[in-house]
């Protein structure tokens, strides 16, 4: 094959010039096929990093993307801020694990609020037999989207992301993770 000796340079160049023919010929369709839906949709988010802006989170916790800021209630700023401090990721049904941590959250973002209403809150939010904490990440992924289209906002939601983790078991276990994928360079504390 002539393109084994070529380097990654010079093979988007040659993949640039045959994509630029077969658009030429009106055969986007064989593009696509060739390239993949899931090769797409990794491009279109490698796109999107390129576009992404910081994250500032002030002092008194508002949020801003740019000049826009991100208005969430406080109950929807703690459930932000616990997953921002956890690049890993976290199961929702170990949510109860960060019971503490997202009270302590909330009560920051929310200081007008009664401890009792807050530590109530916190227990439907890490009860896995809740829809809560569903309900908020919804409404946290609707506010990003109004600010910017889907593929940026996928860095900035909490979303689900897979993986299994290496035990010493023939079973295959998974984790089924919610992360913050954007680049925690990109987040800003003032």
């Amino acid at each position: 094959m002539p393109y084994l000796n070529l380097s990654p340079e010079e093979m988007a160049d040659e993949l640039g010039r045959l994509a630029s023919q077969l658009q030429s010929a009106g055969r986007t369709d064989l593009l696509l096929h060739a390239l993949g839906v899931g090769t797409i949709e990794t491009l279109r988010l490698e796109a999107a990093k390129g576009r992404l802006q910081p994250l500032r989170i002030t002092h008194d916790y508002r949020f801003f993307v740019g000049s826009h800021e991100v208005e969430l209630q406080p109950v929807h700023k703690a459930v932000y801020l616990l997953f921002i401090a956890h690049p890993e990721g976290i199961e929702f049904k170990r949510l109860s694990d960060h019971r503490q941590e997202l009270t302590d959250l909330y009560m920051k973002t929310a200081r007008s609020l009664d401890k009792e209403k807050i530590i109530d809150t916190v227990s439907h939010l890490v009860d896995p037999l809740d829809n809560a904490i569903n309900e908020k990440c919804s409404r946290i992924k609707n506010t990003f989207l109004t600010l910017m289209d889907e593929y940026s906002a996928s860095y900035y939601i909490i979303s689900s992301h897979t993986s299994r983790p290496v035990a010493g078991s023939s079973r295959f276990w998974f984790q089924r993770l919610k992360v913050i994928t954007l680049p925690r360079h990109l987040v800003i504390w003032e």
